[in-house]
């Protein structure tokens, strides 16, 4: 047994401030267990929200020392083993209005699951029979199926601080799980993949942090990537993030880098802006290579390169119409040719 000081966010009437509570820490006891004994024994106006005490709701989702946790799944020891040994302080979850104490409003991220329509829509089986999900299909999904609606991914999702029309990753980790199920009807995976793009698929900065802190230890930002290639897949490739990729993709086989310079060209269709930097850098004396400098012997494993990228199916995205141009650029580049236009 150890006494500790536990810092509690509060909000009540509009005020906002800190409550400490000194709590003698028993063996095995949870941020959910704390919680109860301040509420049962300390202070009976705290608030926050609770259900299964097994980490199924997802409804204890809250904020401990600035890291998003499950309350009824994590022991207050293994918090303080990360240190500081002997004070704990609990918030509610970022990116949420606080409604009181540790309850934030959800009803915007319910909004969404209802917007998306994440449930299966089932097409029709053959006469006589049902659908079978072999064990294979199954492994694709089974740790998107795992989402708990906790809203974890969300409180620290970079993109959705930014304010933008972003969905947020449990979005997308859902549609993800229906887009693979083969019980799907196919109209509706091409409706869930124009969604997904108009609900700003391409905004995500691939942080990462919803992977790190999911408690379900499922991985949102890889589905999103998945999710992004299923749209060009299905011939979205006119939005700026599927041009970008296609930039990324043309530029780096094509030299070896990227180009930032054209990058504005190739997602924008600007060139104004392209020709304006360029022509601003000649009348400052600054030197600027339209062309990225070529790593020695990079022209000569390109063959190589392409070989490994037809082996493994992902060339399709590669415009070689587009590598052409570019070859034509570097060619005139090593005869010497400074313009390069």
């Amino acid at each position: 047994m150890k006494t500790i000081k536990v810092k509690v966010f509060r909000k009540q009437d509009e005020i906002h401030r800190y409550d400490t509570y000194t709590v003698t820490c028993k063996k095995g006891q949870t941020i959910l267990d704390l919680l109860f004994h301040i509420k049962e024994n300390l202070d009976e106006t705290l608030s926050f929200r609770a259900f299964c005490r097994s980490g199924i709701c997802g409804s204890c989702a809250l904020k401990v020392n600035g890291h998003p946790v499950l309350a009824c799944r994590t022991q207050v020891k293994t918090i303080l083993d990360k240190g500081p040994s002997n004070k704990l302080i609990i918030e509610p979850l970022d990116g949420f209005k606080i409604i009181k104490d540790l309850i934030v409003d959800i009803e915007g991220k319910q909004e969404v699951l209802k917007r998306f329509e994440l449930w299966l829509e089932e097409k029709k089986p053959p006469k006589n029979k049902e659908f079978k999900v072999l064990r294979e299909e199954a492994k694709k999904y089974g740790k998107e199926t795992d989402c708990i609606l906790c809203l974890t991914c969300c409180s620290v999702c970079e993109t959705l601080k930014e304010n933008t029309p972003f969905a947020g990753p449990f979005a997308f980790v859902r549609t993800y799980r229906f887009i693979v199920d083969s019980r799907e009807k196919d109209e509706k995976k091409k409706e869930r993949l124009e969604t997904s793009i108009n609900a700003s698929i391409w905004s995500c900065v691939q942080c990462q942090k919803c992977v790190a802190f999911c408690p379900k230890e499922i991985a949102p930002a890889q589905d999103i990537q998945k999710i992004r290639k299923e749209t060009i897949k299905a011939g979205y490739t006119e939005t700026p993030g599927a041009r970008k990729l296609s930039h990324y993709l043309n530029w780096v086989y094509a030299t070896g880098q990227i180009n930032r310079l054209y990058l504005p060209l190739d997602v924008y269709d600007n060139e104004k802006a392209v020709r304006e930097f360029i022509n601003f850098c000649k009348e400052h004396g600054v030197k600027i290579w339209e062309i990225p400098h070529l790593p020695d012997g990079f022209l000569a494993l390109r063959d190589l390169i392409v070989r490994a990228l037809i082996k493994d199916g992902d060339i399709e995205n590669i415009d070689f119409k587009k590598i052409r141009k570019i070859d034509e650029k570097i060619e005139k580049l090593l005869k010497g040719d400074s313009k390069c236009e």
